[in-house]
């Protein structure tokens, strides 16, 4: 092991997290929900560039011992070179040795770009010495590795793109009250429809670079799905993902893809696993109290942020009512709910059915506007035949216009 390798890479880093912790960093919501306080590792998953690193940043300035802590991104060049589980152990022995013999907390940003990772933190964490908190881009990698090795010992939480109360706050606007929407109501919605068209990318929003958006994606593709799976038909698989971001909001079935691009079942449900993993979309079932119905139900696509898709696909922006529905998905998705979409007896369809962990039950549909009669109508019946069925008297309907 070269010592002064180490050294520099350590000392670059605790370099940038002393910056970030003097400079401004905008304050993301997750934070106040990360347990810093028990003993489990905690991790936290989700697309490049929608703010991990940033938020591991945020929760090291709340714990404020940055002497303490070890801030590494695995990202580093360094670590192409040195990519074993034995670099974790060697860069806490070059910290302990060189900087701070009270090394108490770990920060490991990307994390899944170290081979046999999870052995390593299992050895850390049953030698209760630590606190550790990680971050990694792919599900499939950090779930999979962290429910086999580390069960019950761990705490997941998911970054997503910006919340719209994190975006007004990004564009130097204070949340809205009853106040400030009776006065400046007009620029909240002009910021709303930007949040919708733009996304919710912190960088994105605050350049504004459509090409950098774009370029998001051919990483997210390029990195966490090519170049960590043999995907021979690449051509497919990239038509795949437009066609995908391009349908948000929208049933798609394995076996419509099957059929569109002439492959196996197994090979298009592999290729839908694997914009899964990366978290550019989502998939929602329909809710069923039989589990066999709910698996085998055809599911509903949600793109991880408007603006990708848009970028991805014209098609999805031509439509403002999916937009808005995606936006909403995308709400509920950061809450601690159980998600679902409803059909009815007659085969009417509610766009989400939000489920709470007490087993309280919420009906809502999201359509851009209530003044076509027709679509008040459809919308309507929809939702009260549903609150029918589920004994509520109680259903929303989220509209830009009524």
């Amino acid at each position: 092991m070269n010592h002064d390798n180490y050294i520099k890479v350590i000392d670059f880093w605790k370099q940038s997290l002393a910056e970030s912790v003097s400079d401004r960093l905008f304050a993301r919501q997750i934070t106040n929900r990360i347990d810093i306080a028990s003993k489990e590792i905690v991790d936290i998953v989700g697309p490049r560039r929608s703010g991990k690193s940033t938020v591991l940043k945020l929760v090291a300035r709340q714990i404020g011992e940055e002497r303490k802590t070890l801030f590494v991104n695995f990202e580093d060049p360094f670590f192409i070179a040195n990519n074993s589980a034995d670099v974790i152990g060697d860069m806490i022995d070059v910290y302990r040795e060189y900087f701070d013999r009270d090394i108490r907390y770990l920060f490991f940003d990307e994390i899944q770009n170290i081979d046999t990772w999870e052995r390593a933190l299992r050895k850390l964490r049953d030698g209760d010495r630590f606190k550790i908190f990680i971050t990694g881009s792919s599900s499939k990698l950090m779930e999979g590795a962290l429910s086999t090795l580390l069960t019950g010992r761990h705490l997941s939480y998911t970054v997503l793109p910006l919340s719209f109360p994190e975006f007004i706050s990004f564009k130097g606007m204070p949340s809205p009250g009853v106040k400030e929407l009776a006065v400046n109501g007009a620029r909240y919605a002009k910021l709303f429809d930007e949040y919708l068209t733009a996304g919710g990318f912190p960088e994105i929003v605050l350049t504004g670079s459509e090409e950098l958006i774009k370029q998001y994606y051919r990483d997210i593709v390029g990195r966490d799905i090519l170049g960590r799976y043999e995907v021979r038909q690449k051509a497919v698989l990239e038509k795949m993902g437009a066609l995908l971001m391009g349908n948000a909001a929208k049933h798609v079935s394995i076996a419509s893809l099957e059929k569109t691009y002439s492959i196996s079942y197994e090979l298009a449900s592999t290729y839908l696993e694997y914009f899964k993993e990366a978290f550019l979309i989502f998939d929602l079932p329909q809710f069923s109290y039989s589990v066999k119905t709910q698996q085998k139900s055809i599911k509903k696509i949600y793109a991880v942020d408007t603006g990708l898709a848009k970028a991805v696909s014209f098609r999805f922006s031509e439509d403002r009512g999916r937009m808005l529905e995606n936006a909403i998905f995308l709400h509920l998705k950061r809450l601690p709910v159980a998600l679902y979409y409803y059909k009815t007896k007659s085969n009417r369809e509610v766009d989400f059915l939000v489920q709470s962990s007490d087993g309280k039950n919420v009906l809502i549909q999201a359509c851009s506007t209530l003044n076509d009669a027709a679509t008040r109508d459809r919308e309507v019946k929809a939702l009260a035949e549903a609150m029918r069925e589920m004994a509520l008297s109680t259903g929303y309907i989220v509209a830009e216009s009524a």
